[in-house]
Formats: structure tokens, C-alpha cells, sequence
């Protein structure tokens, strides 16, 4: 059986590789938008402002390469929405009325605006012209992680790095101002060496989840594990240079220092949202509204243990941030920051992607996601490269094959099973080797494909509509092997025989 399947694999292949532009849609970029998108954009556009998610929320991208030009007068259009609605809000502008606000949030509209966004500029090469991204400021201040998760995921279709750029032809985009709130949000609950790393917050929350306990049961011991969980259930702030009182467990007291420290400690016991208890930081404290955003941001993520769902969704966010951020071409400071702090974040994410824990799939498809991200901006900026020299994004030929066992189970896992979390993991695994070979291939580097190839191979005989895009990253990475490695050519051969 196993010899019947190797000797059709070459033919396979070269049936595949030969069918390439049938897999991929060639780019082409006309002057006048189609028809069919000008029409969806009046119909946009001529609709209520209020009522703009009617026309949007049946939106799909059914039309080839995309020119973002096109898209012009709808993300205008959108930023016409984003200046009525939210440009004032005081929830999102984090004033001193931060509740006072009348108006509903527009939760529903932004998750569409945001979705269609995302959906264009995924499919948009040349989004280098986006403007915008002050918008960006007001929704990663919402307190719905929703949204916090949806504007992410739109910054990241916006910055991301794809293959063809790592020869340093294609133009990367910075997200400016945002930058700073990204770094804020990346950060998470904190360091390792706080006992707080991504891996342990992340696992910790699954077991308690699975067990259907609390986090912090009121009737456990002191132990060290629970005091882990209590250092990420306070907030800790340090205002510096303003003048203020401080706040400590719930007391406030007159202080001379330069330096003052907000401690609030268990939030995951308040019953109150985030934005009442930053309200009662403000007032008691008398926070300038330029230390806000990042305060708010502590207690997010310290409030966030009331919930392991809560709890789950800020571990997402907190990848996507860091996903955003280290593709930000203009986050250099930013980054350098980070890995001063969490120089063993890398591994954190590898811990996670190759952990026998039970995961949820999302949560392991961004870290992976957030391993290709790193590498693929390593390659493509010389001066990210230098920052990221700190962190072990080299991946050692250990590290590699941990990553290649990881595929191959993934892909055999895909034969029984069809859940979609499984399928963007798989997706984001070959896209970071993909980046691999033409990084290294661009580096100079000696690729050794006898590794990769058997790993590859079992795609090519899925037949699955739904797994036609993996297919085709499998025969795009197998082509990239067999242009820049000696190796794979032999082997490639060899399984005909």
C-alpha cells in the first residue's frame, strides 16, 4: 500500500506543481474598479450610516487578486463612520466622563466594518496607501474583548509580511502611534520570571476550565501556584512624576514621591466592569489621561481571571498584539522593550505550539502564527533582525524538528478529523516553513529538505475542498525545496521508485 502511494507521488505532483495558476489567482491590478465591487460599494455607501452592517454583514470576497485602490472610497466611507460614532465617545476617548455615554456602544457595526476590512486587505497586496490607523487607537480601548480581537485581527491582515516580500521587494507598513497601545496590550499579564509567562497563564486557565473550578478557589492553600495567580489578578501601576494619591487595597493616602504606585489586588473577585473600576483609579488617583490606556490595559488583564472564557479571549488578544507588533516596521523601540522584558518569548510560543496539554486550537494557531511572524520579519528588515537576535527566532536544528513532528501529527490528524481549528493550525505550520525555505534561501543558507519533503508529501493526496489551500502551500513549499535545495531532488526521486 505504502509503495502503490509513493510511486504516485512525483506524477501527483507535477500535476499539482504544473496546475499552480489554477490554485492561485494571477494579480491583476486594473484602473477602474469592476463593476460588481463599484456596485457593492454604492450599496454601502447609499444605506444609513446607522444602519451600514445590513449591506456589509452578507459580504465574501468572490473576485480575483485584489487592488486596493478599488476599495478607496469604502474604507472612506468607513472612516466617515468611525469619525461619527466613535470619535467622541467617551468610553473610548477614556476622558474623565468615561461613563457617561448615552448612546449604546455599536458593537454590531464595528465587528462587520472590521470583518469586511480584514477580508480586503488579506486580499489587497498594495494596502501600503491604508489611512487610518487613529481609528485603531479608539477600538483598542474597548473594553468588549470582541472588538478588541477583531481590530487585531484587521492590523494584522494590514501588516502582514507574506513570502514574496522577504527579499526585501515588498514594502512593509508601520502602524505609528498604535504602537505603543500594542506593546501595552503584547505584554499580557507579564513576565516569566513574574511566574507569569503566556504558557503557564494559558494552560492554568484550560485545566481550571476543564476541571470546572474557579482559578482562585477561596478555599485552597497559600501555595506557590496560587500566589502565581494572585501577582496576575492585581493591578500594579507606577505613575511617575505626578502628583496624586495612592491607592493600596482599596485605601487611598497622601504621598510625596515621585514615583506611586496603584495595587489592587484580587479583580477577579470584583463584580464591577472595567471601565467602573478604572473610573475609581482616575478619581482616586488622579490619573493623567496620557498613563489611561495602559492602565486600562493592566486591569483588563487582571479582571479577566473572573472568567475562564474572558480569560481565553485575552490570551488571544495578547498574541495578536505581539503578532501586529513585531511585523509594525516602525515598532523597533517597541520590540527592542519587549524582549527586554521576555526574552524567552519565543520559547514560550514553541512551548505552546508543541504542548500535549489540552490547548485550545486558536490559541495554538497564533502562537505558531506569531513564530512565522517573527521569522518572517527577521528576514525581511535588517534592523528587526538585530532586535530579534535576542530571542532563540534562529530556531536550532532541535527546535526545527520539533516543529516538523508537530506538522506531521497535525496533517495525519486531519484525516479524521475536519474541525476548522485543525485546519488553520496545519495552515499556519506550512506558511512558517514556506517562510523558512525562501528566508533561507535569500540568507544563503544551506537547506536540507529530507525532513520536510515525507512531511509534505501526505497533503498531495487530499482530495478535501476544504483542504485545496493547504494542498497548494504543500506543492508551493515542495517547488521552493526543489529550486534552492540539492537534497530534495534525490528524495523526491527516490519515493518513485
Amino acid at each position: 500500500m505504502a509503495t502503490g502511494r509513493s510511486a504516485s507521488m512525483p506524477s501527483r505532483l507535477r500535476q499539482l506543481l504544473s496546475g499552480e495558476g489554477s490554485i492561485g489567482p494571477s494579480i491583476r491590478l486594473d484602473a477602474e474598479p469592476p463593476p460588481e465591487i463599484k456596485s457593492f460599494i454604492e450599496k454601502v455607501i447609499q444605506s444609513p450610516l446607522s444602519d451600514i452592517a445590513i449591506p456589509l454583514s452578507g459580504f465574501r470576497w468572490v473576485y480575483s487578486k485584489g487592488n486596493f485602490h478599488h476599495w478607496r472610497p469604502l474604507f472612506l466611507h468607513f472612516d466617515k463612520y468611525f469619525k461619527t460614532f466613535l470619535s467622541t465617545r467617551n468610553d473610548l476617548l477614556l476622558s474623565d466622563h468615561i461613563l457617561d455615554d448615552e448612546d449604546p456602544f455599536p458593537k454590531y457595526s464595528l465587528l462587520q466594518i472590521l470583518r469586511v476590512m480584514q477580508i480586503i486587505l488579506e486580499n489587497c497586496p498594495n494596502k501600503s496607501t491604508f489611512d487610518g490607523l487613529e481609528h485603531f487607537k479608539l477600538l483598542l480601548a474597548s473594553t468588549d474583548p470582541d472588538v478588541l480581537i477583531a481590530a487585531l485581527e484587521t492590523l494584522s491582515a494590514l501588516v502582514k509580511i507574506s513570502s514574496s516580500k522577504l527579499h526585501r521587494s515588498g514594502k512593509l507598513i508601520g502602524c505609528g502611534s498604535v504602537n505603543s497601545f500594542l506593546l501595552s496590550i503584547a505584554q499580557g499579564w507579564g513576565s516569566k520570571e513574574e511566574g507569569l509567562g503566556l504558557y503557564s497563564c494559558v494552560v492554568a486557565n484550560e485545566r481550571n476550565q476543564e476541571e470546572g473550578l474557579t482559578i482562585f478557589p477561596s478555599d485552597l492553600d497559600n501555595n506557590h501556584k496560587e500566589a502565581d495567580f494572585r501577582i496576575g489578578s492585581t493591578v500594579y501601576f507606577e505613575l511617575r512624576g505626578h502628583s496624586a494619591q495612592s491607592i493600596h487595597d482599596g485605601t487611598s493616602s497622601a504621598t510625596s514621591s515621585s514615583s506611586r504606585v496603584i495595587q489592587i489586588p484580587d479583580l477577579h473577585l470584583r463584580k464591577e466592569d472595567d471601565l467602573v473600576l478604572l473610573k475609581e483609579c482616575i478619581e482616586h488617583y488622579n490619573v493623567p489621561p496620557d498613563l489611561r490606556f495602559s492602565l486600562l490595559t493592566r486591569v483588563r488583564y487582571a479582571h479577566a481571571f473572573r472568567s475562564s472564557r474572558i480569560c481565553r479571549s485575552y490570551s488571544r488578544i495578547c498574541l495578536l498584539a505581539f503578532i501586529v507588533l513585531v511585523q509594525s516596521s516602525d515598532a523597533q523601540e517597541e520590540l527592542a522593550s519587549f524582549f527586554a522584558n521576555e526574552p524567552e518569548y519565543t520559547n514560550e510560543l514553541i512551548r505552546i505550539v508543541r504542548s500535549e496539554e489540552p490547548i485550545p486550537g486558536t490559541i495554538r494557531t497564533l502562537a505558531m502564527l506569531a513564530l512565522g511572524a517573527q521569522l518572517a520579519v527577521y528576514s525581511a528588515s535588517h534592523d528587526r533582525a538585530r532586535i530579534l537576535s535576542r530571542s532563540s527566532i534562529s530556531f536550532a536544528v532541535g527546535n526545527r524538528m520539533i516543529l516538523l513532528n508537530v506538522l506531521q501529527k497535525a496533517v495525519l490528524s486531519l484525516k479524521i478529523s475536519s474541525d476548522p481549528s485543525s485546519i488553520a493550525f496545519v495552515e499556519a505550520l506550512l506558511q512558517f516553513y514556506l517562510l523558512h525555505i525562501v528566508s533561507s534561501s535569500s540568507s544563503g543558507s544551506t537547506i536540507r529538505g529530507s525532513g520536510m519533503v515525507p512531511t509534505f508529501l501526505p497533503l498531495l493526496e487530499y482530495t478535501d475542498p476544504s483542504h485545496l489551500h493547504l494542498v497548494y502551500l504543500a506543492v508551493k513549499a515542495l517547488q521552493k525545496l526543489m529550486d534552492y535545495s540539492s537534497s530534495a531532488v534525490p528524495l523526491l526521486r527516490d519515493l518513485g521508485e
